[in-house]
């Protein structure tokens, strides 16, 4: 009976320790009075009571009792260590507030994770699911932005919505100066958007869903086997924890790479390190934010092409999928395996049949396809413009090749945007509609999608009735799930377009559809318009990066698939029509 009451008090405290780090970060200059150490530590030690009592309780179900013991060895840990901290040094130090607040921080993604395997029962919509955990956590943002502690002046709330909506939807559209205009802790905020929107919130609480397991059903495993986009659900779990793994090394490499490539002392930063770290980060997460006024056309960073190399290999890899990276380093694993054998073992080790798959194939070929002729464009569209004032070839290649990668889905730039030819604005809207390749941190309509609809035509053009490629046959429903997103993003794109011409009817038509094609394909690359337009037209791109970030389909799905409803259609055919096309 005592441990049922202790349980109802848990699900009060875990929005009360929400609030109370928000207020004590948010107006730390305000009231720092009750918001103090030892406060924080009374607050860690109740809740680390409640959970121990709890656990001896032997009525509760095995999910809920792992969750405990996971959340009490986060809480319990912190403890030891401020206790040890304070009696070794005699002083409560601000180490130890740092160490209790992230552990504080984890305590609560791993309440939510148990929320949300709640919601996955009760809810039978994935999609709808997908969908609400983006706005939630976009609107969650914009007030965390509004917080005194967040920014150097006060800022309206289209603004810090805008800001959160393009860091969760790993955009990089920006209506405030990220460098000048947020703090310090303004900034963390939208980097831990960054990586929460780019890895996507249900894949983070998937990673923690591994630790208590415990009585995970199949349908929690379908409705996670949707958010990774996979078809199979088994070692669902163990996938979450590679991706959330993988991201957490590549962002560390990256992040080294970084601060070796940069000259410290021309940096105006909080710190180069944090530099270093919010750079890869967004590089890897597609997201194109940058603590630099200018971003990395800034004068410290432009003619820095080491640079500009670790972040178009950061913004790749992030780009080209996980599903892609992993199938790929398989197939990297079994070559070093099977040259080993022969060396040292003296033995031939057999491979799988076939350990790229046909969805690697055709999405590596295509990225490498439009990064290669994306180069060479720039290189002669801008070679008497922008590249002017990059005056080695080395150089000259090296910032096409850049331009080439971040245009379908970073952000970045290191081109003056103002003084690009009309061809190369054209160029670049066309690589921003086709984005990032799927299952990644990049929008777009997906490098395959693209893919399969131009193989398709071409198909056609030769006569045949079906799409077949390296001897297999692709599905029929690909094919037109793959011409239904083209269609649906051109009308979505030129609706929008329409709508902000009628809002802010001074604005370049040019500016506006490159505005528009960037934040629905998440770029976030811009011509210099996106704070001077109207409230209006900013909802507009806020709609469309939510839009471009969760997938039309998705949110179709969400809104018209009735729950449990059987397509009867598979059931009885009716007779064909003749419709005249061509």
């Amino acid at each position: 009976m005592i441990q049922i009451r202790f349980r109802n008090i848990l699900k009060i405290t875990t929005p009360i320790i929400f609030f109370y780090i928000i207020i004590s970060l948010g107006w730390k200059n305000y009231i720092n009075q009750f918001f103090n150490i030892k406060f924080l530590i009374g607050i860690v030690l109740i809740i680390c009571f409640l959970h121990f009592f709890i656990l001896f309780d032997k009525t509760i179900e095995k999910g809920y009792k792992s969750m405990i013991l996971l959340s009490f060895f986060i809480l319990f840990i912190p403890l030891i260590f401020s206790f040890y901290k304070i009696l070794h040094e005699k002083k409560i130090t601000n180490d130890i507030k740092i160490f209790l607040y992230i552990n504080l921080t984890l305590y609560i993604l791993i309440r939510f994770t148990y929320f949300m395997r709640v919601v996955y029962i009760k809810i039978h919509n994935p999609a709808y699911i997908f969908i609400t955990s983006f706005v939630f956590l976009s609107f969650i943002g914009s007030f965390l932005l509004m917080l005194p502690s967040s920014t150097v002046k006060k800022i309206s709330f289209i603004d810090a919505l805008f800001t959160s909506t393009s860091a969760v939807c790993v955009t990089g559209l920006i209506v405030l100066d990220t460098a000048k205009d947020f703090t310090y802790f303004g900034k963390i905020i939208i980097l831990i958007l960054i990586e929460l929107g780019g890895l996507g919130i249900l894949t983070i609480t998937s990673f923690f869903s591994y630790f208590f397991r415990d009585g995970f059903s199949f349908k929690e495993a379908i409705f996670i086997s949707n958010f990774l986009n996979t078809k199979t659900t088994n070692n669902v779990l163990s996938l979450a924890v590679k991706v959330v793994l993988f991201t957490i090394t590549i962002e560390f490499i990256g992040a080294l790479l970084i601060y070796l490539s940069i000259d410290k002392n021309r940096i105006e930063s909080d710190s180069i390190l944090f530099f270093s770290i919010f750079h890869s980060i967004s590089a890897f997460c597609n997201s194109g934010f940058s603590t630099l006024s200018q971003g990395l056309y800034s004068e410290p960073v432009r003619f820095n092409y080491l640079l500009q190399l670790i972040i178009a290999f950061l913004l790749i890899l992030g780009g080209i999928g996980f599903n892609i990276l992993f199938n790929f380093f398989t197939y990297i694993w079994f070559i070093i395996k099977k040259y080993f054998y022969k060396i040292f073992k003296d033995e031939y080790f057999i491979c799988p049949i076939q350990i790229v798959t046909l969805n690697t194939q055709i999405v590596v070929l295509t990225t490498s396809f439009l990064l290669f002729f994306g180069t060479i464009f720039y290189y002669i569209s801008e070679y008497h413009y922008s590249l002017l004032e990059h005056t080695s070839f080395l150089g000259k290649c090296i910032v096409s090749f850049f331009s080439s990668a971040t245009s379908r889905t970073a952000g970045f730039h290191v081109l003056k945007m103002s003084s690009l030819a009309p061809p190369t604005i054209l160029f670049t809207i066309f690589l921003m509609w086709i984005g990032a390749s799927p299952a990644s941190t990049g929008g777009g309509i997906k490098t395959s999608t693209f893919a399969l609809a131009l193989m398709n035509i071409i198909s056609l053009s030769k006569g045949k009735n079906r799409l077949e490629i390296q001897r297999k046959e692709i599905s029929s429903n690909l094919i037109r799930l793959s011409f239904s997103i083209i269609m649906l993003s051109l009308i979505v794109i030129y609706i929008s377009i329409l709508i902000i011409l009628f809002l802010d009817p001074k604005k370049d038509i040019l500016s506006i559809s490159f505005e528009v094609f960037s934040a629905f394909s998440t770029s976030g690359l811009s011509l210099g318009i996106t704070s001077n337009l109207s409230n209006g037209s900013k909802l507009i791109l806020i709609f469309l990066m939510l839009l471009g970030r969760i997938g039309v389909f998705n949110v179709m799905i969400g809104l018209l698939r009735k729950k449990n409803k059987i397509i009867s259609s598979y059931y009885y055919r009716y007779s064909k029509a003749n419709i005249l096309i061509n």
